[in-house]
């Protein structure tokens, strides 16, 4: 007699049915186990608002993966995708989060074993020989970031949180093998890292179904010290208590409000001689002699609506747009614990001091671009740090919506909305291309992509570009993509990220017949010759170049050589050859070029 089949739990149908729905609107060619590490990647890290770029990028699943599926790491709320553009403030924040995931109905001591296995060796400072044998290049690169970032920010005493997710779709009560199991890892980390906040979390569905339907905050309560003055014009200008304005900054776990701070385009500076500055004048106390608020600026807020009630301004999708500075000062203040306990007197650190804050009411995307860049235009910030309210970046995101695209202007605006992630173009995505194919500078596309969109985003974003050109460059960078997922063979993700750029930067010079090909030329590039046969053809040319440039330089690494120069000049130097004669070669023409 067969066995009945067990009843689905209410919490499992729930996740199946919100899971489906969702696979089918982002990511209806994935398979439903790619999906559910990235759905519950984005579920369990809701609160950090990641990207779906950013997302797949920190993703490490495959062969040799240590059962570790996705690693991230932030430092001061902030995810840090390019070690090269990290800052550190004072006492940084270092937080590391590792993801496995089984789509399975419950949790099995196995997958924790090969953490407990694996662990404790991607974790030590001392890199141990041997690791390329054990895990994948993806695995160990990210490894590498946090170690690296760890060192750096050593003489900073950081503040180290790693946080472990073993996600199921289980609806059960996990065994209490599998707790012990848990338990065992924990001690093991812990003991890499005795000051180190470590958690092991095992997470259902129940679970998974309760952190989905969570939503950020879309109006958050400011306390004044006094009724704010509010002239004719509208907005509102007040004084409020240090203390106060931590915990309007600060969710109910004490962390910063990364959300609130998405239209700030300062970003953290880390240990400047201004930010250093507001830290001495935080660290003096309220015994000091001069006020805070008389020693610093104060902060911007817009809000889409504002409600005053007494000595409270009720603020719809707050939104800080300037003083991040001195609100991450102000927080790491609070969360250090210099602030002293309450006691005699006034009571904990930050009752008596102020800060000025004024708020701004406005749905109007033309007046918050106007006060965005009015009040972060200081000598010290590059017109670069403007680019989310640029007009030009409203063009691009108006041209790409017409040809079916929609362009990640404001992080996440599109992904919110449920757009197909295939359509959806983020901004350092966009800037990657454009580096690669107009700037001719693959390897910086693979080695420092934040500068792309920093120090080089006058260049990047030149509003003489074509705007085709801008789609072009995406397309042809989606087109190679898909060419290394399917015909090249290569080991995986890793693999496929350091030759992409170098690939897509010969391919279009190749297929235009020109060693730096310009906006135009890119715009009217016809992406149906970026064919298998003609992309295999310039793979191998590619190969040859990178095989020229190891035996130059005596590297080896296949990721060394994609983010050093030596490669990229080998292309440059046959590819100008080409040009100078006029004479390419036949057999690298694609198909209705040659």
């Amino acid at each position: 007699m067969s066995k009945a089949a067990q009843p689905v739990s209410n919490e499992v149908m729930l996740l199946t049915e919100r899971l489906k729905q969702s696979k089918a609107e982002s990511y209806p060619g994935i398979s439903d186990q790619d999906y559910f590490l990235i759905s519950s990647t984005d579920t369990v890290l809701r609160h950090k608002g990641l990207s779906s770029r950013q997302i797949e990028d920190g993703i490490t699943d495959g062969t040799n993966d240590g059962g570790i599926d996705a690693v991230y790491l932030f430092v001061d709320g902030q995810i840090v995708e390019d070690a090269s553009e990290t800052t550190h403030g004072h006492t940084p924040q270092l937080e590391l989060e590792i993801i496995q995931t089984k789509d399975e109905s419950g949790f099995k001591e196995v997958p924790l074993q090969l953490l407990i296995d694996h662990l404790p060796l991607l974790l030590r400072l001392d890199r141990p020989d041997g690791l390329e044998e054990e895990f994948n290049p993806r695995l160990l690169e990210r490894f590498d970031s946090f170690r690296d970032t760890y060192l750096a920010a050593s003489s900073r005493f950081p503040e180290l949180s790693i946080s472990i997710r073993y996600v199921t779709r289980s609806s059960e009560i996990p065994h209490a093998k599998v707790r012990r199991k848990a338990a065992r890892l924990e001690k093991s980390v812990s003991e890499l890292f005795p000051d180190a906040k470590v958690a092991v979390d095992l997470i259902g569905a129940g679970e998974l179904n309760t952190l989905a339907r969570q939503r950020k905050s879309t109006t958050l309560t400011l306390r004044l010290s006094e009724s704010p003055m509010s002239p004719e014009k509208g907005g509102f200008v007040s004084l409020v208590r240090l203390e106060d304005y931590n915990s309007f900054i600060s969710d109910e776990n004490g962390r910063l409000r990364d959300e609130i701070f998405e239209e700030n385009i300062r970003g953290y500076e880390g240990a400047t001689v201004i930010n250093r500055g507001i830290a001495e004048s935080l660290r003096q106390g309220d015994d000091a002699a001069a006020d805070f608020w008389w020693l610093n600026n104060g902060v911007t807020v817009i809000g889409k609506r504002v409600q005053p009630s007494g000595k409270m301004l009720h603020i719809e999708d707050p939104q800080i747009v300037n003083g991040l500075q001195t609100s991450r000062n102000v927080h790491a203040y609070f969360r250090s614990g210099r602030a002293a306990p309450e006691g005699v007197g006034a009571g904990p650190e930050g009752r008596m001091r102020q800060i000025l804050v004024r708020v701004v009411e406005t749905r109007d995307e033309a007046i918050t671009t106007q006060v965005i860049k009015a009040t972060n235009s200081q000598n010290r910030v590059s017109a670069a740090s403007l680019r989310s309210g640029d007009p030009f970046q409203r063009s691009i995101e108006e041209y790409f919506q017409r040809q079916g695209f929609y362009y990640e202007r404001k992080r996440n605006h599109y992904k919110n909305l449920g757009k197909p992630r295939a359509q959806i173009v983020e901004v350092l995505e966009l800037a990657q291309a454009v580096g690669t194919i107009l700037l001719q500078q693959p390897h910086i596309a693979r080695s420092a992509p934040s500068s792309l969109v920093r120090g080089k985003y006058e260049r990047v974003f030149k509003n003489t570009t074509p705007l085709e050109a801008y789609l072009r460059s995406v397309l042809v960078m989606r087109s190679i993509d898909a060419f290394l997922l399917a015909e090249a063979g290569l080991s995986g993700a890793h693999d496929r990220s350091n030759v992409r750029f170098h690939l897509a930067r010969a391919a279009t010079a190749f297929a235009l017949r020109s060693s730096r090909p310009q906006g135009k030329a890119v715009a009217s590039l016809d992406i149906s010759l970026l064919d298998s046969d003609f992309l295999g053809r310039v793979y191998e040319w590619v190969i040859e170049r990178r095989q020229i440039a190891a035996k130059a330089t005596g590297v080896q690494d296949l990721g060394v050589l994609a983010k050093g120069g030596e490669w990229a000049t080998e292309i440059d130097k046959l590819l100008s050859k080409y040009t100078d004669k006029t004479r390419w070669p036949v057999t690298l023409m694609p198909p209705r070029a040659g």
